[in-house]
Formats: structure tokens, sequence, C-alpha cells
């Protein structure tokens, strides 16, 4: 997609986009791994750090729905596509939640984007 000229318009399409992937964010947070705190983890382990870092980042191109920072939860990529050496199976909560909203992004992309383009159309 090229650069759209109208800021407005631009401003818009990247609303629409985030709109469509915030709906993900509660059934990701819903499908992630829950941690569980016992006697032998030590005594930093937080659990919930990696559902508080699912956010929604998004551009005229489109959204990206991430998981995890290098700095808070390292951990994510780990957890989400797996870790052989270690022996971690792949949890992936985020396609788990993208294929299961699917139908409700898609609607919510078309219905938003056709208002965008209904209003700059008839303006």
């Amino acid at each position: 997609m090229r650069t759209l000229k109208s800021k407005e318009l631009n401003k818009a399409v990247r609303e629409a986009n985030k709109a469509s992937g915030e709906i993900l964010i509660p059934q990701a947070k819903h499908e992630s791994p829950d941690g569980h705190r016992d006697a032998k983890s030590s005594k930093k382990y937080r659990p919930g750090k990696l559902d508080k870092s699912i956010k929604v980042t998004a551009s005229a191109k489109g959204a990206v729905i991430k998981a995890g920072s290098a700095s808070r939860v390292p951990y994510a990529a780990a957890i989400h596509f797996g870790f052989r050496k270690r022996n971690i199976r792949p949890n992936r909560f985020l396609f788990r939640a993208m294929a299961r909203k699917s139908d409700v992004v898609a609607a919510t992309y078309e219905r938003r984007i056709e208002a965008v383009v209904r209003q700059f159309l008839e303006s």
C-alpha cells in the first residue's frame, strides 16, 4: 500500500486498523498461559506479566499484535514458539486467539474501512 496523501485519511485508516486489532486482546489474554507460583519458584517471579505485555501497534498499512518485550518479558517468544533445547513446547496463544476471533475482526475492519471510504468520498 502506498503512502496516503491526506493526514486525516491516514489517521482514520490507522484508527480502523487499531480498532480491529484491539478486538483480539481479551481473547489473547484468555488464551495465554497462566503462570503458577510454587514453593521452589523465585521470589521475583510475578505471574501475569505476559498478559499485560500484549499490545496492538497500528499503521496505515495494518495492525500488529505483539506480546513481550526484551526487558520486561524476554521469554514471550520462547513460550509462543517453543524452545526445543530447553524442552518448552510451543503455546501459540496469539495464533489461537486470531483463529477464534477472525470473523469478528474481519467484520469490524470491513465496517470501519467502509465508513472511512464513505466519509472521504462524500466530502
